[in-house]
Order: structure tokens, then C-alpha cells, then sequence
């Protein structure tokens, strides 16, 4: 998969953004790391210094990185995805219009090569409540949000066109009560996830499990995991589809 340069410079912007910005430039950086699956030693190696380095910047021990430090990062970043086939790059490209803050998407990737979607679920543990004939054959890719935060901060513009980046896709919702507010967000909507995966509730109601019939979403829950450990779990599948070690 590659990706426009336009994309690809309007995703480099928004991170050196939010790190010059932040009140706390390490956590930033941090979390931009981890959603570019990426070891503080690869980044490290990459950028030819200590990894204690890059730990000191994400606890704060280093003064705030300069103009030149994160150009540097933010390079790094790009271009180890780039090596690995753009996963995270692509699936950012699809999102840029969405406006979803960092601290609310947990994770975005594409599949390098397409999963189908009853492997997914046999990934994160997720039980499947809607009939096997909804599924779409084969995913490309996953989102990971939290969802109260994207309830509170998403338009219903913003609904729309995060449900039309997904199509194709898993959609995971961590941390949510019934799943009600989202699955009703998708009614009526003509681009709708290739998965809705419920993190947090121990089973969706019956207006969400009709809502979900009716519109032909396929829907599954995770009951055990919390959505760091659901995220993980991702990330290490992820990391056996990639076709690098970077």
C-alpha cells in the first residue's frame, strides 16, 4: 500500500502539532510511538541514540524537545511505517478527516494483507451477536476508539465519515455501557464498519441487538480483556502480519 505525500506531510504535521502544543510533550510523544508500533529501542536505534533517550523525553527527565528533536522523531516514525508497508500511515490517511483526537483513537491500522473477519474475532475474544452471513468476508484494517470520549466529542458529521473510513473494517469501541448511543449514531447512515466490536458491556440491549439486525451490522462483544490488553493483543497480531522486523 502507499500513500500520497499530502498524506503523509498532513500526518507529520498534526504530530509535531500536538507535541509543541502539549502541556506534556513526552506523553505525547509516547502515545504517538505506541500507536506507530514502535519499540522505544527500534526508535532509538533508528535515531542512533541511547533508548534511555527516548525514555528520558516521554517521562519528561529531558527538557522539552526542540524543533529538531521532534522533526527527527516524527521522521522516524514515518519512515519505520513506511518500511513496514504503511500500515498505520494508511490507516491515519483514511481518518485525517474524521478530526478524532490522538488521546481518543487507542489504535488505527491496515492489514497488510486482508483478515477475515472470524479470525478477528478469534483474535481479541469477541463473541459474535448478529448471523455469519452479515460479516463482510475479510477485513482490512481496525480502528480502536474510546468511546465515551468520541460521544462527547464527535459531531454527527464526524460520525459519518468515521463510519464511512471504517467500511471494510473493524470498528472497536472500548469501554462502553450498552452500545445503544453509537449503533443508534449508524442508523440510516449508508457507510457502516465491516465490524462493530462492544468492549465493556457485558451484553448490548435488546434496542441495540435489533438496531444492529435491522441495519445488517455485524456486531460482536469482548467480555474479559481491558482495552489495553485488547489493544495489545492487536498489536502483536499485527506485528506477525507485518512484512518487516523494523
Amino acid at each position: 500500500m502507499t500513500v500520497s505525500v499530502d498524506v503523509r506531510e498532513r500526518l507529520a504535521r498534526r504530530i509535531a502539532g500536538e507535541i509543541v502544543l502539549a502541556e506534556d510533550p513526552g506523553r505525547v510523544m509516547r502515545r504517538w510511538r505506541e500507536l506507530f508500533h514502535v519499540s522505544q529501542i527500534t526508535l532509538a536505534e533508528y535515531l542512533e541514540v541511547s533508548p534511555s533517550v527516548i525514555s528520558d523525553y516521554e517521562a519528561n527527565r529531558r527538557k522539552s524537545p526542540g524543533t529538531r528533536t521532534i522533526k527527527r522523531f516524527v521522521e522516524a516514525l514515518l519512515d519505520i511505517d513506511g518500511k513496514r508497508g504503511e500500515p498505520v500511515i494508511s490507516a491515519f490517511g483514511r481518518l485525517m478527516d474524521v478530526e478524532i483526537p490522538s488521546s481518543v483513537l487507542l489504535d488505527a491500522r491496515e492489514f497488510v494483507s486482508p483478515v477475515s473477519a472470524e479470525s478477528f474475532c478469534s483474535i481479541v475474544g469477541a463473541e459474535l451477536l448478529t448471523p455469519k452471513d452479515f460479516l463482510e468476508k475479510e477485513l482490512l484494517g481496525y480502528v480502536v476508539v474510546e468511546s465515551r470520549a468520541m460521544l462527547k466529542g464527535l459531531s454527527s458529521e464526524g460520525f459519518a465519515k468515521l463510519y464511512r473510513a471504517t467500511a471494510g473494517r473493524s470498528l472497536v469501541l472500548a469501554n462502553v455501557s450498552t452500545g445503544r448511543s453509537l449503533t443508534v449514531t449508524m442508523k440510516d447512515n449508508e457507510h457502516k464498519p465491516g465490524l462493530l466490536v462492544l468492549h465493556g458491556t457485558p451484553r448490548p440491549d435488546l434496542a441495540t441487538l435489533s438496531l444492529a439486525e435491522s441495519e445488517r451490522l455485524p456486531l460482536a462483544i469482548v467480555k474479559s480483556s481491558t482495552a489495553e490488553e485488547l489493544v495489545r493483543l492487536l498489536r502483536q497480531f499485527s506485528q506477525q502480519i507485518t512484512p518487516s522486523s523494523l
